[in-house]
């Protein structure tokens, strides 16, 4: 049987894609174990791309159904592709619970409420335009629901922590519940993943 393929990140080999694929899953694992039992969840994953999130969400969570939401435009991940996410949700055998949705997140995500939302490595591409897409996709989700959002935080100056500054910013409509970090770190780029409740 074929293996999902989920391509390349900007800035990076394959290899080292993978690598971070692998620090992706353990963390999500651990946040998804806090949050959650087994339910007949409504997931959305924000900035899907190839289907790596949207497959790791849908094998935690057997009864849950996900909408998957990108444009499929954006350079970050290289080779992103309906046609290759289709391919990837079919050899994973979960393309029956995943609804795909093509939608830019700083202008609207689809309607009605979730009870979770996920994303990987996707706001920081945004600009500021990722405090849009924290309000959008606090709109989507129901009251007190989580956003497991991991990303990287990218220092610009050594006395400015921009994971703090970014909480500061959305503070109004979510609360920091618990953060996760890899062991190894770089010094400019923090990836963590961020486990927030919406107000």
């Amino acid at each position: 049987m074929d293996k999902p393929y989920f391509g390349t990140y900007h800035h990076s080999t394959f290899e080292e894609s993978e690598r971070m694929r692998e620090m992706a899953k353990e963390m999500f694992r651990e946040a998804f174990k806090r949050i959650h039992d087994e339910a007949d969840l409504q997931i959305i994953d924000v900035g899907c791309g190839l289907g790596f999130l949207t497959i790791l969400t849908a094998s935690y969570f057997p009864r849950a159904t996900i909408t998957a939401v990108d444009l499929f435009t954006q350079s970050s991940l290289r080779e992103n592709s309906r046609d290759l996410l289709e391919n990837n949700l079919r050899i994973a055998q979960v393309h029956d619970r995943v609804k795909i949705v093509e939608a830019d997140v700083t202008e609207s995500l689809p309607p009605g409420k979730f009870d979770l939302a996920v994303s990987n490595l996707v706001l920081h591409n945004l600009g500021r335009k990722r405090f849009v897409a924290y309000r959008n996709i606090h709109d989507a989700l129901k009251p007190g629901s989580y956003f497991i959002n991991a990303d990287g935080f990218i220092k610009k100056s050594l006395f400015v922590d921009p994971f703090r500054e970014d909480m500061k910013r959305i503070s109004d409509i979510f609360h920091v519940d618990f953060v996760i970090k890899p062991e190894t770190q770089g010094l400019f780029f923090k990836y963590m993943l961020v486990a927030l409740k919406s107000k």
